[in-house]
């Protein structure tokens, strides 16, 4: 890894030799775990998957995009995350399953709000799984979720890793119409079509291409795709808003724990050049960087080397 993860690398080092001296050790029998279903969460029932090949196993909290684009359909896009870790997915308030089993009659909310599930499911994981802390890993528009909950609540995580790391929606824009040679308008017009300029980055279409495909056409959406799809748009219609005007480097430019960014280097949504250079400027008790081959979804598109980093910069935080 490229210099400021030297801290990390150290630990990563330590780890190793204790990994060597248990070696001789006979292994224990893996445990799995694959649970889903609702738990009462701010109020409300909210749905959760916990699913691994071995409890023992460090666990990850999963903040998914949008905001709305809940992760329940695509369970699928994990498997190559759970030899290493258990991972909880979560539909947050307003989305997915959650969505589905509370409607729009809900309570409101707004990002404070979400902010405070995301404390209370890492408070229930931990209980029910047993362990110190979880590994919290945020993408796309969970990704800035993340960060505030990191900043608010560092006790509970051994680490934050941003993937697909929002950094400022104006800042993204601006290098959106740069690298698209597009003739800034400033209006609704221009931020559809920077957006779908975005989403053709050739390592996303494929992901794009499975999104679209559970979901159908927009004028005439699959049953599940339906259900699906106004789970995102009212989620994204309680937080959207505030979401467009976060300034990373302003609202978290001090994280009190560990700092690992996994970017994917052909990213349009969120550019890897801004989160590399909020990456370079926080500040935090460790950081570890990992540049990989993909775009806004490497994380599942590049699995393989979106854990590998992971597992190596991760795991040696793991006590």
């Amino acid at each position: 890894m490229p210099a400021g993860s030297s801290a990390l690398s150290r630990r990563a080092f330590a780890g190793c030799a204790s990994a060597f001296l248990l070696a001789g050790r006979p292994a224990l029998a893996a445990t799995p775990i694959d649970e889903q279903g609702f738990v009462s969460i701010g109020g409300i029932e909210q749905w959760i998957a916990i699913q691994g090949s071995d409890r023992a196993n460090p666990v990850i909290l999963y903040l998914h995009g949008g905001p709305g684009e809940a992760q329940s359909p695509f369970l699928d896009q994990f498997k190559p995350w759970l030899k290493d870790f258990t991972v909880m997915n979560w539909d947050q308030r307003g989305a997915g399953k959650t969505y589905e089993r509370n409607g729009e009659n809900m309570p409101d909310f707004n990002l404070d709000q979400l902010v405070a599930d995301t404390v209370s499911i890492s408070e229930y994981a931990l209980r029910k799984l047993g362990k110190k802390k979880l590994i919290l890993v945020g993408q796309s528009a969970g990704s800035m979720l993340g960060l505030l909950v990191a900043k608010q609540r560092p006790d509970l995580f051994y680490a934050y890793v941003g993937t697909a790391q929002m950094v400022s929606v104006a800042a993204t824009r601006q290098w959106q119409e740069k690298m698209a040679d597009a003739t800034p308008t400033h209006d609704a017009a221009e931020a559809k079509a920077l957006h779908l300029w975005a989403l053709q980055s050739p390592p996303d279409v494929p992901y794009i291409a499975m999104m679209s495909a559970f979901s159908g056409p927009e004028d005439h959406p699959t049953p599940a795709g339906a259900k699906w799809l106004a789970g995102y748009n009212f989620e994204a219609s309680k937080v959207g808003r505030k979401m467009s005007k976060f300034d990373a480097l302003k609202e978290a430019g001090d994280l009190p724990l560990p700092y690992i960014l996994i970017q994917g280097r052909e990213d349009r949504l969120t550019p890897f050049d801004l989160a590399k250079d909020y990456f370079d400027k926080v500040r935090s008790t460790g950081k570890a960087f990992a540049a990989i081959d993909g775009g806004h979804f490497a994380c599942f598109t590049n699995a393989d080397q979106f854990v590998a980093a992971l597992r190596e910069a991760a795991t040696p935080l793991v006590r």
